[in-house]
């Protein structure tokens, strides 16, 4: 807790990403993924190479929700691409250095990823700002990587107690068919996300039932939280269902 405390004071990140909690968020599941190194592995290895299988060659990829490139492989993206954009809302000081090194090819964009974390109440309109509205249109390919469940995790904690549930959940679930809509409109949208959990050996329950997801290209299981995570010895561990998915639009 104390190294994840002084990560967070000395990460360069805005004060939106600092008040939202996305930053501590972020360095929590970097210390998470090194404490479950060893059952992450086989989703971690499972989603580079659907993305290996799945990039095409091109000019410019942008990732949205790149945080730590746990699950993302760097180093083929700059081989594959004359640019790679990296975006999310703070990137760490290992992506930064990453970045100095990359001869111009690698670049970082920080920005609000959900287009909802100015919202003060669960109807306002959901859009992201100009600057990475032209971005994602500008690039050749889009990946949006273990992101999407959550998006709307600020205003959840932001809200609670302030408005009903119904209202929250209404929310959300147009923020998420926001991101959606954004890659399902691209030439090229990659989407790779958890669709839903379970415990120990429970019913698997839906994370994403109300979006309308066409069946994946492929899927597996992320052994997120084994039992000694977070107090789950009783309920034993938390697995998520990752299901992976290439949208190009019918011309």
């Amino acid at each position: 807790m104390i190294l994840e405390i002084l990560e967070w004071c000395l990460t360069p990140a805005s004060l939106r990403a600092r008040t939202s909690g996305l930053l501590a968020e972020q360095i929590a599941i970097r210390h998470r993924a090194l404490r479950c190194r060893s059952a992450w592995e086989g989703h971690l290895q499972a989603s580079k190479a659907f993305l290996s299988r799945n990039l095409p060659q091109g000019r410019h990829v942008a990732v949205l929700g790149s945080g730590h490139l746990h699950d993302v492989d760097l180093e083929y993206l700059i081989e594959r691409f004359q640019r790679v954009t990296l975006v999310d809302i703070a990137h760490p000081f290992d992506v930064r250095f990453r970045a100095l090194c990359s001869g111009n090819r690698l670049k970082l964009f920080s920005g609000d990823l959900s287009g909802a974390l100015h919202l003060e109440n669960p109807n306002g309109p959901i859009a992201v700002d100009k600057q990475l509205a032209q971005l994602m249109q500008s690039v050749d390919t889009l990946v949006s990587s273990c992101v999407l469940t959550q998006l709307a995790l600020p205003l959840l904690k932001r809200w609670d107690g302030h408005f009903t549930n119904q209202e929250i959940d209404l929310c959300v679930n147009r923020i998420r068919k926001f991101h959606l809509s954004l890659l399902k409109a691209h030439p090229c949208g990659i989407l790779v996300t958890d669709t839903a959990r379970r415990y120990g050996q429970d019913a698997w329950t839906p994370l994403l039932a109300d979006l309308e997801l066409p069946l994946p290209s492929e899927r597996w299981i992320w052994d997120i939280a084994p039992s000694v995570e977070h107090g789950l010895r009783d309920r034993g561990s938390e697995q998520r269902l990752v299901e992976a998915f290439v949208f190009r639009p019918q011309v």
